[in-house]
């Protein structure tokens, strides 16, 4: 059954995009229109959900729940098309936060400052794990707390909201134009055809603290053939419009998100198979077993990726729901302003120690950041 907009303008739309991309010629501000979504916040249910998201609130409330795919965890790696066919190979610079962007928000938010700048391993969940060899490495990123401040770990967050059944939380990543980037399952809900409400993205959290407070959204943006979307989730069919990007107004202190954290650089058009450090705020495992400390600290696998099917890419992870919409970032340095998103998680196979996420191309992230503003 089609669901608000057709099916056959999406593909025509996207049949659009490929021949600009392999041509060389750019999409006319029309054709990128139609291949995206838009849902515009009002000032006042800004102001409600700038109210409703306390420190209490987002600490208690749970992941979202990740998107499963009941069938067998096959690759398809026959429906991968040559890397040329989505244009060339692109990227954006990350970015600095204003010079005084941390002294700023001390005085704004000073408790979550105390705690963000105690220089002890006491406060160090004693679950920290050592990490594996075998086909991945996870570890905790911000389990220290002096490590909750640095770059690139300053731009990734919490993205707390509303759906039809309560509160849910997904991650995301603070990226250029004042936005942060996600997955569309944690902004627009395909089962019920709705928008979910109440988005507020707190970067660099940590453990309840919110060291450069909280930015409500503005105005989000998915693709089309997401919003086209029914039936049961599958990895090789959907994961490849997975994508959101939502705008973000200030903080309490005032500041936009770009002057306090800065923000992470894009890459989109590259190959399938590359080194990624995948972050975020997973609550549960791949199998949907509960987490000790679950969702209160940055996490991150990292692992070379693989090929699932087209614009798909697959890698391997033991961490699952709460980190929906984080990050696949390409070079991750501590302590360096330096870092691009180039995927978000996506969904997953029970029992699989894998995540998926889309592949960054120009005929999805570019069109979603075009109308955002990236």
């Amino acid at each position: 059954m089609l669901k608000r907009f057709s099916v056959i303008f999406v593909v025509v739309a996207l049949a659009f995009s490929i021949i600009g991309a392999t041509s060389g010629l750019a999409l006319s501000d029309t054709q990128q229109s139609q291949l995206v979504v838009s849902k515009v916040v009002s000032a006042a249910d800004q102001k409600a959900a700038a109210a409703f998201w306390t420190h209490n609130q987002i600490a208690s409330t749970k992941a979202l729940s990740m998107p499963v795919d009941l069938s067998p965890a096959r690759v398809d790696a026959s429906a991968v098309i040559p890397d040329a066919l989505g244009g060339l190979s692109a990227s954006t610079k990350a970015g600095a936060a204003a010079a005084n962007a941390n002294a700023v928000a001390q005085k704004a938010f000073p408790a979550d400052w105390q705690a963000a700048t105690a220089a002890t391993f006491a406060d160090t969940p004693a679950d920290v794990p050592a990490g594996t060899g075998q086909t991945y490495t996870s570890y905790y990123v911000n389990a220290w707390a002096p490590a909750q401040t640095i770059y690139p770990h300053v731009w990734v967050g919490r993205l707390s909201f509303s759906t039809t059944g309560g509160t849910s939380y997904c991650s995301a990543t603070a990226i250029s134009g004042n936005n942060f980037v996600t997955a569309a399952h944690c902004v627009y809900d395909t089962t019920n055809n709705v928008w979910y409400s109440n988005w507020a993205f707190s970067p660099a959290y940590r453990a309840g603290s919110t060291p450069y407070g909280t930015f409500v959204a503005t105005a989000c943006t998915v693709l089309t053939a997401w919003v086209n979307l029914s039936g049961g989730f599958s990895i090789n069919g959907w994961t490849k419009y997975d994508v959101a990007v939502c705008t973000v107004g200030t903080n309490d202190s005032g500041q936009t998100l770009n002057t306090a954290v800065g923000w992470a650089g894009r890459q989109w058009n590259y190959g399938y198979v590359r080194n990624f450090f995948d972050m975020g705020y997973p609550w549960q495992d791949t199998s949907l077993h509960a987490l000790p400390n679950a969702g209160a600290y940055l996490r991150t696998c990292t692992a070379e990726s693989f090929s699932q099917t087209t614009d798909t890419l697959g890698m391997g992870c033991n961490w699952g729901p709460g980190i929906s919409g984080g990050p696949w970032m390409i070079g991750y340095a501590p302590n360096t302003v330096a870092g691009a998103v180039n995927s978000v998680n996506s969904g997953l196979f029970i029992g699989t120690q894998n995540l998926y996420g889309i592949r960054f191309t120009s005929s999805n992230i570019v069109p979603v950041c075009a109308a955002r503003g990236c």
